[in-house]
């Protein structure tokens, strides 16, 4: 099995006694944009935004067409009928390949892309997207900020922003033309999208990759550069030059559009569901300092450490689990005050250019403790919490759907429109075996 992706189900159980309850509100008003021009809505962002789930880029069932924007580009229409077709670069059937749910002997196991019997890549991955067709949904998976925005004066930092958006596969779509001899940004493709409207969701991973990685360097090979640490944490003075750059592009296109924070991480499955509750006996990390030690409440664990658990890893001082697969307490700190120190940038960006703010960093507050929402469970545990795919970071598409729901509370609120929420029942959960 994989270490590195393979996370194992050790007990879905049936969900219990979940707490509070939620309604999705329909009441009948009538339909209206208000003060937004939703003709042309493009959607900017990374994974969350293109529909990224189980660890990949994959269509089998729908699954990247229940994109948020894709929902909410939906219900801009009831509003606004005339609107034009909302366009993804869709990828066919397993896509980059994903992760799944099998009966393995009798037990429910979490198999990664690469494994014996996973869902691997599928032929046409390598080549897929048509990069001459007008895309709405800008999403690309693994995406920086601080990638997207050549830096000012500084050639070297442009050539490696660029380098590392061009070497993602996730952004084949796109035509990022050649590295230092025709540069095209990305920024370049929100400048000359047109947009009358959009939704921002840019800066998680200027954050989440550093956290992913334990808070340890991980250089990759981009080619025609070299190594290239792609996980650092961004410095805010960056950040904030980078956001403003973006948002000066849209305003000056006149477009409406609304802005979102990057979420809590402590909220999402990668983090809370390995500890010593779930294991039943201590579980030995090693510190980013390469100090050894029993694990502590404040201590995030990510859920591929379960396979090094499962192999007797992590049981004893003398085989504790590597820092890569544990974010200490000292950095999960410091990723939760840069996680602040970030989306204060953002809120006060939407501000200052009268965009629509987006709240996610406290949206999943009260599904950890679990809420019933239009006579459905929901709650962040990992597999039987019914609102993150297996990757335990991206929804699957009822989360999704959720999520279309909070850009639409905030964009109703902001521009007086109207749009309908959804019923996120109607959509897919986890797929389980026959």
């Amino acid at each position: 099995m994989n270490k590195s992706h393979t996370y194992i189900g050790a007990a879905v159980v049936l969900a219990v006694g979940l707490l509070g309850c939620l309604k999705t509100e329909f009441e009948s008003r009538e339909l209206t944009p208000g003060r937004a021009d939703f003709y042309n809505y493009i959607a900017i962002g990374n994974s969350l935004t293109q529909g990224f789930q189980d660890f990949g880029l994959h269509n089998k069932y729908n699954e990247q067409e229940n994109s948020f924007p894709a929902i909410l580009a939906g219900q801009m229409k009831l509003v606004s009928p005339d609107i034009g077709e909302f366009v993804q670069p869709l990828a066919t059937a397993n896509g980059s390949g994903y992760m799944h749910l099998a009966e393995i002997n009798g037990e429910l196991e979490v198999l990664s892309a690469d494994d014996l019997g996973g869902y691997g890549e599928d032929a046409s991955w390598s080549s897929w997207a048509d990069k001459t067709v007008k895309y709405n949904n800008l999403g690309v998976s693994g995406i920086r900020l601080t990638d997207c925005v050549p830096t000012a004066g500084d050639f070297l930092s442009s050539t490696i922003n660029q380098a590392v958006v061009s070497f993602n596969p996730f952004g084949r779509f796109l035509d990022f033309g050649t590295p230092i001899i025709n540069n095209v940004s990305y920024l370049d493709h929100v400048k000359s999208s047109g947009a009358t409207f959009f939704t921002c969701w840019l800066g998680n991973n200027d954050l989440l990759l550093w956290c992913i990685s334990g808070g340890e360097a991980t250089p990759i090979e981009i080619g025609g550069v070299g190594l290239i640490d792609i996980t650092p944490l961004t410095p805010a003075n960056v950040f904030r030059n980078k956001y403003d750059s973006v948002l000066t592009a849209l305003s000056r296109m006149g477009a409406d559009g609304a802005c979102s924070t990057i979420p809590d991480i402590t909220s999402i499955p990668l983090f809370n569901t390995i500890n010593e509750e779930a294991t039943g006996y201590p579980i030995w990390i090693t510190e980013g300092n390469g100090v050894v030690r029993v694990a502590e409440e404040d201590d995030l664990i990510l859920l591929s450490a379960s396979d090094y658990l499962a192999d007797g890893t992590g049981q004893s001082q003398s085989d504790p689990l590597p820092t890569s697969q544990v974010l200490d307490k000292y950095e999960a700190a410091i990723a939760r005050e840069h996680t602040l120190t970030l989306n204060q940038i953002i809120r006060e960006a939407a501000e200052k250019y009268g965009f629509a703010l987006v709240d996610n960093y406290d949206f999943l507050r009260p599904y950890e403790d679990g809420v019933v929402l239009d006579g459905v469970d929901y709650s962040t545990k990992y597999i039987e919490g019914g609102v993150f795919s297996l990757d335990g970071i991206h929804p699957n598409p009822k989360g999704y759907a959720l999520t279309a729901n909070v850009f639409i509370e905030a964009i109703n609120e902001h521009y007086g429109s109207t749009i309908p929420k959804v019923e996120a029942g109607n959509y897919k959960g986890i797929i389980f075996p026959n």
